[in-house]
C-alpha cells in the first residue's frame, strides 16, 4: 500500500502532466491516510479549482486552514476560489488576513482591489489603489495586468504591471522550443488558439473571418483548448477549419511543441 507522500509526490506529477482526475484521485487517497496534513487538503482544493469544481475546492481549503490557520497558500487559494463563486465580501476578508500576515504577498492587494470593485465596497479603496500603484512602480507584483486595465492610469503602469507578472512567470525558456529554421509551405499556415471555440460571443464575431481566409493561400487550424460541445456554431467552426485540435488535456508546453511540429507559421491567440 503506497504511504500518502508517494501519493502525493504522483499526483503532484500527475496535476503537472494535466491529468488532473488521476491526481485527485491520488489526493483523495492521501487524505484518506493522513487527514491532520493541511498541505494535502490544499494540494486536494487546488486541483479541484483547476477542475472548476469550485464549492468542493472550498470546503478542502477550508479544511486546511482549519488544522493550520497561518497556511497563507491555502488562504490565497481560497480567496480565488470565492471570487470565483462571487462571494466577494468573504474574498475581501480573505486578502485583508492575508496582507495582515504578509504586507507584500504576491497580487493579494490588488486581489483585494478588484474583491472590493466587485461589490461596490468603497471603503479604503482609493488608499489601497494608492499604496497598490505606488509598490508597483516600485517593481513589487502587487496588481495584476487584468486588474491594471479596469483602473484608471496611465499605459505606462499598465505596461509595468504585465512586465512584473512576466518576468516572474514566463521567464525565457533555457532551450528555444523554435531552432529559427523556416519551413517551407505552399500555403502559410495559421493557427488559431481559444477556450471559445463553440456557443459564445468570441466564435460568433469571428466565425465569418475564419470562413473568408483566401484557402489557396492559407493553410488555417483551430487549436481549442475549451468545451467540447454539440451545438450548431461548434459544428459550423469544425467545417470552417481545414484542422481542429481538441487540446484541452494538454499544458502549455505541449500545445507549443504540437504547434512546431506542424510548423505554424502564425498563431494567433484570440483570448487576448
Amino acid at each position: 500500500m503506497q504511504s500518502a507522500d508517494s501519493q502525493e509526490t504522483l499526483a503532484r506529477e500527475r496535476f503537472q502532466a494535466g491529468r488532473f482526475e488521476e491526481a485527485l484521485r491520488l489526493l483523495d487517497l492521501a487524505v484518506a491516510a493522513s487527514p491532520a496534513r493541511a498541505q494535502l487538503w490544499n494540494n486536494r482544493g487546488t486541483v479541484l479549482a483547476t477542475l472548476k469544481r469550485y464549492e468542493d475546492a472550498e470546503e478542502s481549503f477550508r479544511r486546511a486552514l482549519a488544522l493550520d490557520p497561518n497556511f497563507a497558500g491555502a488562504l490565497v487559494n481560497r480567496a480565488h476560489v470565492l471570487m470565483e463563486l462571487a462571494r466577494y465580501p468573504d474574498a475581501i476578508s480573505d486578502y485583508e488576513r492575508l496582507l495582515r500576515a504578509n504586507v507584500w504577498f504576491p497580487y493579494a492587494r490588488g486581489n483585494l482591489i478588484r474583491a472590493k470593485l466587485q461589490c461596490c465596497d468603497w471603503q479604503g479603496l482609493a488608499e489601497e489603489w494608492e499604496r497598490a500603484l505606488v509598490e508597483m512602480r516600485h517593481g513589487k507584483p502587487v496588481i495584476p495586468p487584468m486588474v491594471s486595465a479596469a483602473l484608471p492610469h496611465s499605459p505606462e503602469d499598465q505596461l509595468q504591471a504585465s512586465r512584473i507578472l512576466t518576468a516572474a512567470k514566463y521567464p525565457p525558456a533555457r532551450m528555444p522550443l523554435w531552432p529559427g529554421v523556416r519551413g517551407r509551405h505552399e500555403r502559410i499556415r495559421i493557427a488559431y488558439l481559444s477556450a471559445d471555440f463553440h456557443a459564445h460571443a468570441t466564435a460568433t464575431l469571428m466565425a465569418g473571418v475564419f470562413e473568408a481566409h483566401d484557402k489557396a493561400r492559407f493553410e488555417i487550424t483551430a487549436i481549442s483548448y475549451g468545451p467540447d460541445e454539440d451545438s450548431p456554431m461548434r459544428r459550423r467552426l469544425m467545417a470552417t477549419f481545414e484542422h481542429f485540435l481538441p487540446v484541452a488535456d494538454k499544458s502549455d508546453a505541449e500545445i507549443a511543441k504540437l504547434m512546431r511540429e506542424r510548423e505554424i507559421d502564425i498563431a494567433v491567440d484570440l483570448k487576448g
